[in-house]
């Protein structure tokens, strides 16, 4: 499969970015590495969290449920062992967003990403997690807002309703003027799973179109993987990702979605060939570490060793072959200069001062 790299930008879609507000470029530079690639460490997990401690904690003999205090103590763990090889950082704003700065976990070097919507069931229609929203996310100094939809798109009703909520996400998100990611999950219907023949036959379809929909409403997209990478050929898997890449008008990043390890790393290596611009992953760097069920000394060694060793089998194959949003688009810094005049900072009817005209010592 060709690197997407040399391809041809897209025509028409790079004044999005060049005409990037201020608030918004900004944001985007700083979840983004030097080469403008993005590696994501997603930790803004709440109940899966609590699902894998009160596992882990069976598993050991000692049912118990998760405390708040633990599942924050394990986060900031997470994020402090971690964190240092990504150029973001996706928390919650219950277990992490102002705790990790706070607690010095989170390094300043690194972008943060705070996630909007509440936890809530695939079938269900999304919503501000309560108390939250866009403008506080920009108050406390986040980089950008993250927004996870579950799409069925042959439901007309449910996707109505689901980008009815995209769609305010992103209206709140230019009104704060703060960069929005957005991602689409697909997810089996009542008396399906994950391996259901209907379910794998509709996925895919699901994910370009969720990918259209949500794409004009959105700065940066999160998708799934496009194939199912235990019954599709290689050549079938090249060609959804070349089509899901030609979907997607915005620049995309790959999620895990709970992968394993091994199968993730080659889904990251074929998708940043097609022209992904990172990965944005969690469980499939950090899963195990709720097997280490012999106490916290085995835990952290796991996060001190496989852990940053995922993370940085990724980053190398961002190094080699992930796209910068930049070049997608065939953008250089004097495309982002143009459309910056003279009296960019001044709103509608307001007009400069004469500050220029004046003596003064500056």
């Amino acid at each position: 499969m060709a690197n997407a790299t040399a391809a041809k930008p897209q025509a028409g879609l790079k004044e999005h970015f060049t005409h990037l507000t201020s608030g918004k470029l900004v944001g985007l530079r700083q979840i983004t590495d030097e080469n403008n690639r993005f590696r994501v460490l997603a930790m803004d997990q709440s109940n899966s969290f609590k699902k894998a401690l009160r596992a882990m904690h069976s598993t050991a003999g000692a049912p118990a449920e998760p405390t708040f205090d633990e599942i924050l103590g394990v986060k900031l763990e997470m994020v402090k062992a971690l964190s240092p090889y990504s150029s973001a950082l996706l928390l919650d704003v219950i277990y992490g967003a102002r705790q990790a700065p706070a607690t010095f976990s989170h390094p300043k070097t690194v972008g943060l990403i705070v996630r909007s919507e509440a936890s809530r069931d695939a079938g269900i229609p999304g919503e501000y997690e309560a108390g939250w929203n866009v403008e506080k996310i920009k108050l406390m100094g986040a980089a950008a807002v993250k927004l996870l939809v579950y799409m069925d798109t042959e439901d007309k009703e449910y996707t109505k309703k689901q980008m009815k909520f995209v769609e305010l996400v992103s209206k709140d998100c230019a009104k704060s003027d703060i960069l929005l990611m957005t991602e689409e999950l697909s997810f089996p219907r009542k008396g399906e799973d994950k391996n259901t023949p209907s379910y794998k036959a509709r996925k895919v379809k699901n994910i370009m179109e969720s990918t259209r929909l949500i794409g004009p409403l959105t700065d940066i997209l999160k998708l799934e993987f496009p194939a199912n990478m235990k019954d599709d050929s290689d050549s079938q898997i090249a060609d959804n990702l070349a089509k899901l890449n030609e979907a997607a008008i915005r620049p995309w990043v790959l999620l895990s979605a709970g992968e394993k390890f091994d199968l993730f790393v080659k889904q990251v290596e074929m998708a940043m060939k097609a022209g992904c611009a990172g990965y944005m992953a969690g469980r499939a760097i950090f899963n195990e570490y709720f097997e280490q069920t012999s106490g916290a000394e085995a835990r952290a060694k796991f996060l001190a060793t496989t852990g940053i060793e995922r993370m940085k089998t990724l980053n190398k194959i961002i190094d080699a072959s992930a796209q910068p949003w930049i070049k997608r688009y065939g953008i250089a810094a004097k495309d982002m200069l143009a459309p910056i005049k003279e009296d960019w900072y001044l709103g509608k009817g307001e007009k400069a001062g004469t500050s220029g005209t004046v003596k003064g010592d500056y």
